[in-house]
């Protein structure tokens, strides 16, 4: 979580007081697409604890800090506070379907 910029983690709170726990299991590290945004600590995978997936989604969609959504058929949303405007469902990049301008920046 080191790794974070601040405005990820207030990001991470703000979303936590609204859909309640969530497990993180991927920020920084590891294996994303190349330019993601977690390399620069502006994202995280989770798993909703006390949600499901879907509702995570909408809810990290109305989010003012939130830049993008995505989520995968295994459970996993993604969520970041960058500037790419838009949300994906898919399991892997070729499959996924653009489906909302998160922010209109």
């Amino acid at each position: 979580m080191r790794c974070l910029k601040a405005e990820t983690v207030t990001m991470i709170r703000e979303l936590v007081e609204k859909i309640g726990p969530i497990q993180i299991t991927s920020t920084c590290g590891g294996r994303h697409a190349r330019n993601s945004q977690h390399y620069r600590g502006n994202a995280i995978d989770f798993r909703p604890l006390a949600t499901t997936p879907r509702k995570a989604a909408a809810v990290a969609k109305t989010l003012e800090a939130v830049g993008g959504v995505g989520s995968y058929a295994n459970g996993l949303v993604h969520v970041d506070v960058g500037d790419r405007e838009f949300a994906w469902f898919g399991t892997k990049r070729g499959n996924r379907r653009l489906a909302y301008n998160a922010r209109g920046r």
